[in-house]
């Protein structure tokens, strides 16, 4: 799933809004982060990862019960975790723009505000 950059500037500033940053912080990471995302562009390339999957397995019990006429039972159950492996779209050059653009952000807020949070 490939998607496009202004997607998922948006994703993450609404991260960063949801957390604990603060509006100008917010403003000033979205201008660093355009700046990055022109100078270090995406790289898309599909590596192999693993994955689990959750599956219940019987555990060789049996709980019964009797209502009037009628005998239920039901066979014990666990949960097993099945690794797989997967194929997944990343983009190599994320970690290193991300780096750029939370460093950027904070050399903005401090020419601007004093501090790396652009707290007022």
């Amino acid at each position: 799933m490939r998607r496009t950059l202004p997607t998922v500037l948006t994703l993450i500033a609404a991260g960063l809004a949801g957390g604990c940053a603060t509006q100008e912080y917010v403003d000033a990471w979205k201008v660093c982060s355009r700046e990055w995302a022109g100078r270090i562009p995406p790289d898309y390339r599909q590596v192999l990862v693993t994955r689990e999957r959750r599956t219940e397995v019987p555990d060789g019990t049996e709980t019964c019960r009797t209502d009037g006429f009628t005998k239920r039972c039901e066979k014990g159950m666990r949960t097993e975790w099945i690794p797989y492996t997967a194929v997944e779209t990343v983009d190599a050059n994320a970690p290193q723009r991300e780096q750029r653009t939370r460093e950027c952000t904070e050399a903005r807020c401090a020419s601007i505000y004093g501090n790396p949070d652009c707290k007022v």
